[in-house]
């Protein structure tokens, strides 16, 4: 190798390190990523019959297993306008923007869970999309006879407008829930790593939280939420094995760069 391609590999190895230690190379990873997941998931929606029909199935497997409790579980909302604001509101603001608030903080202050919690989301989104395009799902909101409501709809139409972007949402994705899965996911990874005993108690409560939202909205059923703990594990399965994978044939991106070969 040539003393000049030598300085220019040594130039490009720092420029990925100061990268990888200011998250740039991060941040446009995972926006790219979460871009072609939504891409891909609002392209699969010309499955109406069939999402209403998957929907029913669900119904008829939860009422088998004596869970079919949507309609009872919003009515314990509708009577109290706070209630459903604040469900409401976790729905929405508690998914993309408390993801990114908590990557952050894993990056700054937790980076090898940051590396495998971002892996077990890529993994466990690839997976939700193809399950997306080969069971679409109507969510309970939209199943008419079921006497469940959609929340949003009624009683907040920024969050509604919002995810009715038809260009990014699919709303025949309701299995798996990825709200929950994602929720689950990140909730257990703050609960472990987290010094804090508040932050301790936010990552139990939290999935809690969010399970109760997508459920009582009329934006899931029970099970999406099952289906979605499932998906979101094995995402996280794929997750470690990449991490460790990677580790073991690259080492660890925060070793000492060589100093730049000088000139004969």
């Amino acid at each position: 190798m040539t003393v000049e391609a030598a300085r220019i590999r040594y130039h490009a190895t720092r420029a990925w390190r100061f990268s990888h230690r200011v998250g740039i190379h991060e941040a446009v990873l995972v926006v790219i990523a979460f871009l072609v997941y939504f891409l891909i998931r609002g392209m699969v929606v010309n499955h109406a019959s069939t999402a209403y029909a998957n929907a029913d199935d669900v119904i008829a497997l939860e009422r088998r297993l004596g869970i079919y409790r949507e309609l009872a579980m919003q009515g314990w909302i509708l009577p109290h306008y706070s209630l459903i604001k604040v469900m409401n509101w976790i729905y929405f603001w508690g998914h993309m923007p408390v993801v990114i608030v908590f990557a952050i903080w894993l990056f700054v202050f937790h980076r090898r869970t940051y590396s495998r919690m971002r892996n077990a989301f890529l993994a466990s989104g690839a997976i939700a999309v193809v399950i997306y395009a080969l069971y679409p799902v109507a969510p309970p909101r939209l199943l008419a006879g079921t006497g469940i409501v959609d929340t949003m709809a009624l009683y907040d139409r920024v969050g509604y407008n919002a995810q009715e972007v038809r260009a990014f949402v699919n709303p025949y994705a309701a299995v798996p829930s990825l709200h929950f899965g994602w929720s689950l996911l990140l909730g257990l990874a703050i609960a472990v790593v987290a010094r804090q005993w508040i932050l301790r108690v936010f990552g139990v409560l939290w999935p809690v939280a969010m399970f109760f939202a997508i459920v009582l909205t009329g934006n899931h059923f029970v099970l999406d939420a099952v289906a979605g703990a499932i998906v979101s594990f094995a995402g996280f399965g794929i997750g470690f094995f990449i991490d460790r994978a990677w580790r073991a044939r690259f080492g660890d991106e925060s070793e000492a760069v060589e100093a730049p070969p000088e000139a004969a």
